[in-house]
């Protein structure tokens, strides 16, 4: 019937009618709403996923800046504790040497007694 109305239009406005399916009409508009609804869901995973990752590397951020405060905290510790044992080897080897001497000493006196 579509192509008898279609022929009828042709003879009377000297005019060309193509119709299309409505069957192929529904699948294009299905096709149409799954891209859509596919495409906006993709979309909204990936932004999901980049936020995510946006706020790891926030919180990362923030560790590092306390590790790094932290830090300064223990190389100063460090350095304390470092003088600390220069000084303590320093004095060890002042008593070495004293001891060293007060031996050979005792030494000496040792063989001049025998």
């Amino acid at each position: 019937m579509v192509t008898l109305v279609c022929d009828i239009y042709y003879s009377k406005m000297r005019r060309q009618v193509f119709v299309t399916p409505k069957s192929y009409l529904s699948y294009l508009n299905a096709y149409k709403a799954l891209y859509v609804k596919k495409y906006y869901q993709e979309l909204d995973i990936q932004e999901r996923n980049f936020k995510i990752g946006l706020e790891k590397i926030a919180e990362a951020s923030i560790a590092i800046a306390k590790m790094e405060v932290s830090l300064k905290e223990e190389e100063s510790k460090l350095k304390e504790a470092s003088d600390k044992t220069d000084i303590l080897i320093a004095d060890i080897e002042k008593e070495s040497k004293k001891a060293k001497i007060k031996n050979d000493q005792v030494e000496k006196t040792t063989q001049e007694c025998t």
